[in-house]
């Protein structure tokens, strides 16, 4: 139970840290928690998601054209778990996100007419091909909208702030929540770390 909790919880926080940056990147109409709409009358394959009410992780309009929405749903996994040991880390990158799009890229395509994008990572921190396209979209258009922040200190951040809220995550499910933090928004945050001093 415990295991569980703390993987909702890693995905959760990683859910919210890429609607933040999406929003930040200037996506519109972002959303988290976005429920699809009915697929009753579509002829969807067999290993589709068709549940009633399936939601989708990150809503976005604009991340891959100017119009198209974007439907993303985080995937988290651990690579030290028994049923990986003799597997290499590319192939359950592809593993996973092939999984994500048999289950929901069909469905979010003919039934709400947008693209599917699996963001998919290990407990390590590490980022299949696809979640980190969309972490190097996003900081493009973060660095894009946002002058004096470079592509490479946006990207950085954009990799950083995902891993520790991964990190975060553990920690409260290991040693339990002392007290609430107030997290601080991306807009307040300097991306440029050149001028700090180590």
């Amino acid at each position: 139970k415990q295991w569980y909790q703390r993987r909702v919880r890693g995905h959760n926080e990683v859910r919210d840290v890429l609607a933040e940056a999406a929003s930040h990147a200037g996506l519109k109409a972002v959303e988290t928690e976005k429920v699809l709409l009915p697929c009753d009358n579509h002829n969807l394959p067999h290993t589709a998601n068709t549940a009633p009410i399936t939601r989708m992780d990150v809503y976005g309009v604009g991340l891959w054209g100017r119009l198209q929405k974007t439907y993303i749903d985080v995937k988290i996994f651990h690579p030290e778990a028994q049923s990986y040991k003799k597997k290499p880390i590319r192939s359950l990158y592809k593993y996973h996100e092939s999984c994500k799009k048999r289950n929901y890229n069909r469905r979010v395509v003919e039934v709400e007419q947008g693209g599917f994008s699996p963001f998919v990572m290990e407990t390590l921190g590490g980022l299949a091909p696809e979640a980190d396209r969309i972490v190097r979209t996003l900081a493009g258009r973060i660095s894009v909208k946002h002058s004096g922040t470079t592509y490479i200190e946006a990207v950085s951040f954009l990799r950083t702030r995902i891993r520790f809220a991964l990190l975060r995550s553990t920690l409260v499910a290991l040693r339990g929540s002392r007290r609430k933090v107030a997290s601080v928004g991306l807009e307040e945050v300097d991306l440029n770390l050149l001028g700090v001093g180590v």
